[in-house]
């Protein structure tokens, strides 16, 4: 009688009761245990998203950007300013003055106002300014007040917003690029959280095929002995059972310990590791791997989809922007500074600063001032240079975009290739498993009739086992490379279309041909 179990069964359920002859753990690995953890997929990716080292710091990085935004927008925010100075001089009258003896004077100066830097690349500021005098050797006291309006604006070199808002434009660069690395981090650990739980998934269901066909063993090594002992069969034919049980032990070993590899690596990708007992809970995967889409994928139309929402191309024509910005800014420059300047004041005065001040209102002392300045270095050798730099980084950036697109192309192929060859690969393993399977029967047969040997029913056993372990390879590769094709695409773990909102400038576009 034919001692396997079929394949669906070794995939989901747990696994046999191991042979005696084995060493066995207080709890066996394929046994659920209290602190097991059962996960589908969908678990695996909320946890990962969750709990992802990779993508906490890029969560951080991305907020940091966002602070950094706002730090280069504060570069625009007014800046109220006030100063407030006293100063009081004694010393002795001389000359014209050395009948009035010793002289004191006091005086008391203050100025408040406000600025603020244009994004016209200009400066505007407005300031109240009082002071108070009083001198021992003037009558009365002396209170003057006025109020200055200053305005400086590039005209030429530095002049509107291109100059002025480069910095805070940089900023906001440097955020969308850290919001797409979020993205393409997420994507990358999704994908690590995929392959490491199908990894798992065929470590249990190996190791499943290696008790059974250990159990295989022991069962023919039982029947050998019985026949042994009325002396049906020779003693060889024991010590080569016996033989073949020790090699099958040992894989059982390498099996289990690859079950707990596996079992780490999904394990670092799901949770934070701040606890101690995160180490001690086990994993089981419980969800079947797909079955085979028959939906042909053209690489075409699926490259199409990743030029829409691969991250990382968005990433790449975002930095054209930025080198286009630092391009057009650096051409500006070359130009010849040319600022223009202009103030207007107010001037009142009295005997106190109250008075003075309301004497202010009446705008009886008028007066303004206007100019130009300009300016313009000789060979202008440093602001070419910067031009023919930022525009040679233009074209990098340009180039960069290009190769890695055609990488892009490439990834895609490759992924429907391997999702194509997979799908085959599936099939053709299935049927090796099902002809082993019968082989490993049919030799059965003969050896209870007396026309096989031991030697080929082990061996038939170890196809059956070989042929077991590549179909469930088959099915879990194929798991992941329908996973991987979603994410050579840029599309999210399921083929559902990401939310990249915060990134539609960047979408493709002649601007980046």
């Amino acid at each position: 009688m034919l001692l396997t179990l079929p394949l669906g069964l070794l995939l989901l359920c747990a696994p046999a009761q191991e042979a005696a002859t084995t060493q066995e753990p207080a709890t066996p690995i394929g046994t659920p245990e209290a602190n097991t953890l059962l996960l589908d997929l969908s678990d695996v990716v909320r946890m990962a998203h969750e709990k992802a080292p990779a993508l906490a710091q890029a969560r951080l990085q991305a907020l940091a950007a966002e602070g950094s935004v706002m730090e280069a927008d504060g570069f625009f925010d007014p800046v109220f300013f006030a100063d407030l100075t006293y100063s009081f001089i004694e010393q002795p009258a001389g000359g014209f003055f050395s009948s009035f003896g010793t002289t004191k004077s006091k005086s008391i100066s203050a100025g408040q106002g406000i600025r603020s830097r244009l994004v016209t690349g200009g400066n505007v500021s407005l300031k109240l300014n009082e002071t108070y005098n009083d001198a021992s050797y003037l009558p009365d006291s002396q209170a003057d007040t006025s109020i200055v309006l200053e305005f400086t604006q590039p005209l030429l070199r530095g002049a509107w917003n291109l100059s002025a808002t480069q910095a805070l434009r940089q900023a906001e660069y440097a955020r969308d690029r850290d919001l797409a690395g979020l993205r393409l981090a997420g994507t990358d650990v999704v994908q690590a959280a995929v392959d490491a739980y199908w990894d798992l998934a065929f470590a249990y269901a190996d190791l499943r095929v290696k008790e059974q066909s250990l159990a295989l063993a022991v069962g023919l090594r039982d029947l050998t002995e019985a026949k042994f002992q009325v002396g049906a069969v020779a003693e060889v034919e024991v010590v080569q059972t016996e033989a073949d049980i020790a090699s099958r032990t040992d894989a059982l070993l390498t099996a289990r310990n690859t079950v707990h590899r596996a079992e780490d690596q999904l394990r670092i990708l799901l949770f934070s590791m701040d606890d101690e007992a995160d180490w001690q809970v086990r994993l089981r995967p419980s969800e079947a791997p797909p079955t085979v889409n028959v939906e042909t994928v053209d690489w075409r139309d699926a490259f199409a989809t990743a030029r829409e929402f691969r991250a990382d191309l968005r990433q790449l024509r975002l930095d054209i922007d930025q080198a286009q910005l630092n391009w057009d800014v650096a051409q500006e420059a070359t130009m010849p500074k040319l600022d223009f300047i202009g103030t207007g004041s107010f001037f009142a005065q009295d005997n106190q600063v109250g008075n003075a001040l309301d004497s202010l209102y009446d705008h009886d002392f008028p007066g303004y001032t206007l100019g130009l300045v300009f300016e313009i270095p000789l060979g202008n050798n440093q602001f070419a240079g910067a031009e023919n730099r930022t525009r040679q980084q233009q074209m990098l950036a340009r180039r960069v975009l290009r190769d890695r697109e055609n990488e892009v192309a490439s990834e895609v192929r490759d992924a429907v290739r391997n999702l194509n060859y997979n799908a085959e690969r599936m099939t053709v393993t299935a049927t090796a498993s099902a002809v082993a399977a019968r082989q490993l029967e049919a030799e059965q047969r003969r050896l209870a009739e007396g026309a096989s040997t031991n030697f080929q029913v082990l061996q038939f056993q170890t196809d059956l086992a070989v042929a077991q372990s590549q179909e469930i390879q088959a099915q879990m590769e194929y798991a992941k490379a329908v996973t991987k094709l979603n994410t050579v695409r840029g599309l999210n773990w399921d083929a559902t279309r990401p939310d990249l909102a915060d990134l539609d400038d960047y979408r493709p576009g002649r601007q980046y041909e």
